[in-house]
């Protein structure tokens, strides 16, 4: 066996561990494209549970609220401090109504960052995907 063979052995080894690394990147690719998928599904099912729950919770907020100001309109005649304690409660409902909204507002945005780090690594995902072929 001389440099040839010796050579042709060492270029065989090479080809053999490039085969094998294109393998384990197709894989990797092939896993995080499924993670990707499952993680979009995911965030579609938080993000439209998330949207009906703020709604809900809108929706009977704002009905308390008219409840609330119909129920002032209607208690004129009572004592001024059964009026100061309605006037609380109403207070007390606003704010959790505004409260209500932050919070909503906030888990939006957290689920649009995380659309925004599934698509980037979706993105990676296709780049890798392109550049193996």
């Amino acid at each position: 066996m001389g440099d040839i063979g010796l050579l042709t052995i060492f270029v065989g080894i090479i080809a053999i561990c490039m085969v094998m690394i294109t393998a384990v990147i197709l894989f990797i690719g092939i896993q995080s494209f499924k993670t990707m998928q499952k993680i979009q599904d995911f965030i579609n099912h938080v993000e439209n549970e998330l949207s009906f729950l703020s709604t809900k919770g809108a929706m009977t907020l704002h009905q308390i609220n008219e409840l609330l100001v119909h129920l002032k309109d209607e208690t004129k005649e009572l004592s001024d401090k059964s009026k100061l304690s309605l006037h609380e409660l109403h207070d007390l409902i606003s704010f959790l109504h505004d409260e209500t909204k932050t919070l909503a507002l906030k888990a939006s945005n957290g689920i649009a960052k995380v659309t925004i780090g599934s698509l980037a690594i979706g993105a990676i995902s296709q780049y890798l995907k392109k550049k193996k072929e």
